[in-house]
């Protein structure tokens, strides 16, 4: 990697870190600017030309350092402009190297413009996918004419400021903590002592342990602390919940934890069923999970999904996020649908899409005539 002149002095960056609750931060990092610099690609070991959004902190309570680096490059072939975020962690000692280590990493770009999950990329890396990032380029430039040269002669001081919100997540628990609660999910995973058989679907079956139950779920609680069926025989039918989701939603009672990774559908699932049993940790999880993954092809599913089960926080994002890609969302199938189903729903979406439409053109109209 080589630097290109004055271009690559080093950027003031504002770094403001909040602790939403143990074990999670939220990073806020904001650049005027980009560095520009080149580098070989590693097929062709061509120069290319980057401009990078970089930056090291530390959180909270420890003692190693972070570094993050958001990097733009562009395909001549394809005349596109990508992205890709990558998170480092660096220890300079056994003891900083002992220290938690993240296991959920989001980017959240431009005020949710772009949404990035890191995933592990290599020992103490994360990386995103690459994503379309014509966003940050500066205004004025035409982005469809773009040539490598044009890219090559952009001035860092041209392009747009960039603002990204890390959430980290790590691990809260202190040792005797995590093997108190590795102990009592190995109950339930070898399914020893157990006094109580939950009858599924598909002819399957699962055994729990009642004591668990009841601290976990005041719905457990009443099935077996009363003089109930399920108490008297020991054996509960589960016919309305999927034998695989209610078998999760066992795993996180004893053990706080999934044992496979959530996705859009076992996140809505795994909801309804834990609001049935009033799990309310697991809940927030899934809740959180869902606010996570808002994209255009999803939101009016997921819009329609909050209302029905009267998911406020997520209804609100999602008719926020409505109103910020109303062009594309109108252009689809599930539009129409969601116009027939739930009308209430449509109409405040068209709504805050109509009060966007308002705001943006007022904003264009007072820059128009500030020019002047």
């Amino acid at each position: 990697m080589s630097t290109i002149g004055d271009e690559n002095e080093p950027r003031e960056v504002e770094v403001t870190g909040i602790r939403e609750r143990p074990g999670r931060f939220y990073i806020r990092l904001h650049w005027e600017e980009p560095t520009k610099f080149s580098a070989e690609t590693t097929t062709s070991k061509t120069k290319m030309t980057c401009f990078h959004y970089h930056v090291d902190f530390k959180i909270e309570n420890q003692m190693c350092q972070y570094m993050l680096g958001i990097v733009f490059r562009f395909w001549q072939t394809s005349k596109n402009i990508l992205c890709a975020a990558q998170l480092s962690r660096i220890a300079h000692s056994e003891e900083e190297d002992d220290e938690p280590r993240p296991r959920a990493i989001l980017a959240f770009i431009n005020q949710n413009e772009t949404r990035l999950q890191l995933e592990p990329w290599g020992l103490d890396q994360w990386r995103s996918r690459d994503f379309d990032a014509s966003f940050a380029y500066p205004d004025g430039k035409d982005f469809t004419d773009i040539t490598t040269l044009t890219w090559e002669t952009t001035n860092p001081n041209e392009w747009k400021p960039l603002t990204c919100q890390l959430r980290i997540e790590f691990e809260a628990f202190a040792v005797g903590e995590r093997n108190a609660l590795k102990q009592l999910t190995e109950l339930y995973v070898q399914q020893n002592q157990c006094d109580v058989q939950f009858n599924l679907q598909d002819d399957q079956h699962i055994g729990g342990h009642s004591h668990i139950l009841v601290a976990r779920s005041p719905v457990f609680a009443a099935m077996f602390q009363h003089e109930m069926m399920e108490k008297k025989t020991g054996q509960v039918s589960i016919q309305d919940i999927q034998p695989d989701i209610f078998k999760q939603l066992l795993h996180y009672v004893y053990s706080g934890r999934l044992s496979v990774p959530l996705t859009e559908t076992t996140a809505q699932r795994l909801f309804e069923a834990a609001d049935k049993y009033d799990i309310g940790d697991l809940k927030d999880e899934c809740i959180d999970f869902l606010l996570d993954y808002i994209r255009v092809d999803n939101v009016i599913n997921l819009m329609a999904w909050a209302h029905i089960h009267s998911v406020e926080e997520l209804t609100e994002e999602t008719l926020t996020f409505a109103s910020l890609h109303g062009k594309e969302i109108s252009l689809l199938k599930d539009w129409e649908n969601l116009m027939k189903n739930y009308p209430e729903v449509c109409l405040e979406a068209s709504r805050r899409m109509f009060d966007r439409m308002v705001l943006s053109s007022e904003s264009n109209d007072t820059a128009s005539s500030n020019r002047q």
